[in-house]
């Protein structure tokens, strides 16, 4: 028996279907596409220059350095220092300001200026027990110096230490101390 291919029921299915085809694909061909382009590269940016640290910065970092040295007689180096003997060297390093050895000399270095005007950087020289002590203010009414019972420290300008200051004196140039004085 002979089977009969029977017509089909929508005999442009096929050539529809391909146009259909046809047209889809023109159609995405045609459509708006997204194109993903890379971040752009961030402006580079001129660095900006940190400001100077201030003299009380540069003073405190001078006392972390070294902070824990006993007090010595005539001693200038880590294994002991005096109050002179640590101004000089904090001067030297931290301002390239050279300081005379005694604190009877420091202490009539640069100009003199009322307690009351104090600023960091400044020299601060009083009488304490009998003798002469040296110290530099760093500022918020504290001073850094070599004290003969704990060494290297910074102390406060309290009930001791008010009564016992003599002189302050300003060493440090204007440029410095107008600027960066950071009390």
């Amino acid at each position: 028996m002979r089977l009969r291919s029977t017509p089909a029921l929508f005999p442009f299915t096929r050539p529809f279907l391909l146009l259909a085809a046809c047209f889809l694909l023109l159609a995405i061909g045609c459509a708006p596409k997204v194109v993903i382009r890379p971040a752009p590269s961030p402006v580079p940016q001129t660095p900006q220059e940190a400001p100077p640290p201030s003299v009380s910065d540069v003073l405190l970092a001078s006392y972390e350095a070294w902070k824990g040295v006993p007090h010595r007689i005539g001693g200038t180096d880590r294994r002991g220092v005096d109050c002179s003997g640590l101004m000089q060297i904090v001067f030297r390093e931290a301002f390239d300001l050279e300081l005379p050895r005694t604190s009877r000399a420091q202490s009539v270095m640069g100009q003199s200026v009322r307690p009351g005007e104090m600023q960091p950087g400044d020299l601060v020289y009083f009488l304490d027990k009998g003798g002469d002590h040296i110290g530099v203010v760093v500022g918020r009414g504290r001073f850094l110096h070599a004290s003969s019972t704990i060494g290297v420290t910074v102390s406060e300008f309290d009930a001791y230490w008010w009564p016992r200051l003599r002189r302050v004196q300003r060493v440090l140039p204007p440029s410095l101390t107008a600027a960066k004085s950071g009390s």
